[in-house]
């Protein structure tokens, strides 16, 4: 099963809600019901934790093995695919590599407390949160809802807006009964600059890290970031990403934790085409600006848009593109896309 959600961070708007591969089959929502661990989609709430207390994302820890003991005794070892280096290692290369031993040092010196009190912040708000040093790698469950508001916020330079799936309310003859305004917060969930920093260093994890396909498999050279997450045994994958104009996220797993998708599981194969062809095409069909940019200087890709299947392609340039409009029809091919990608 599979679930998608996008949305505007600048209002809070929803764009696509997709809750299931096929609703005449599996009527249960995945995007606002199913509570899953997000893997490694949580480590940017550490980071962003860290350079809220000022440590700099150019500080370096030893990428060695790592013996964390719990007040009740227990010792937690978190480990990668691969083994340690011995190597110093930056906290910028840490989350574009998606290092657990890097991140599990971090959140003992930023402590549990404050990754979960940001997390909730930023929108991860229904569900509860262990407050364990393995939080920072997404050992509590949570919604895909939860963790696309999240994201939305980092999109939107801190600030936090309630996602909205009504815009207004007319009766048969388009009179306006009742309209609904963006909802923000008076206080951000997160200063902008620390925010900005977060974004410049998730865009690390596109352009060098586990969500390269983006620019090399489906050719996108916008100004984009992300992150994606991969949990225990490959039972789930993740992949969120966003533009000033768009977050779009996706989860995909079998309903039986039990049951694991082995290699495919990774975030990277099974939940990145989703939102790569959705951005792709929102991009090739002008629904988003290609020249959006965040409000932080980057590097410029210097791939070769590709297709899907690896061949080359033009992607239509857009100096004057439009921003997304309220009524774009994103809905409409995201749901036409979901079919495609699950035949």
């Amino acid at each position: 099963q599979a679930g998608l959600l996008a949305l505007d961070p600048r209002s809070g708007a929803v764009r696509a809600w997709v809750g299931s591969r096929d609703f005449a089959l599996e009527q249960f929502d995945h995007v606002s019901q199913a509570r899953r661990q997000p893997g490694s989609t949580f480590k940017p709430f550490v980071y962003g934790a860290a350079f809220m207390q000022g440590i700099s994302p150019m500080q370096t820890f030893m990428d060695e093995e790592v013996a964390i003991t719990s007040a009740g005794g227990g010792v937690w070892r978190p480990s990668d695919v691969t083994p340690p280096t011995g190597q110093p290692t930056t906290l910028r290369d840490g989350l574009i590599h998606s290092k657990n031993t890097i991140t599990a040092q971090l959140v003992q010196q930023v402590g549990p407390a404050s990754v979960a009190s940001l997390a909730q912040a930023m929108g991860v708000r229904s569900s509860k949160l262990d407050v364990v040093p393995s939080l920072a790698l997404g050992t509590s469950p949570v919604t895909l809802l939860e963790m696309v508001a999240a994201y939305g916020t980092i999109a939107n330079g801190g600030s936090y807006m309630v996602p909205v799936l009504v815009n207004s309310v007319e009766d048969r003859n388009g009179q306006l009964l009742e309209a609904f305004a963006p909802i923000r917060e008076a206080t951000p969930a997160m200063p902008r600059a620390d925010t900005l920093t977060l974004v410049d260093v998730m865009r690390g994890v596109i352009d060098q890290g586990t969500g390269m396909a983006i620019r090399s498999r489906y050719g996108i050279t916008a100004d984009v970031a992300g992150k994606t997450g991969t949990t225990q045994d490959n039972t789930d994958g993740w992949f969120i990403m966003m533009t000033p104009q768009l977050v779009a996220g996706a989860r995909v797993g079998f309903n039986d934790n039990s049951v694991t998708m082995g290699n495919w599981g990774q975030g990277a194969r099974s939940a990145l085409p989703i939102v790569g062809e959705v951005f792709q095409q929102a991009l090739r069909s002008r629904l988003l600006d290609q020249n959006a940019e965040f409000a932080i200087p980057r590097s410029r890709p210097e791939l070769a848009p590709t297709s899907p299947e690896g061949s080359p392609q033009s992607q239509p340039s857009s100096p004057q593109s439009p921003p997304v409009q309220p009524n774009d029809p994103l809905t409409d091919f995201v749901n036409g896309l979901f079919g495609k990608l699950f035949k």
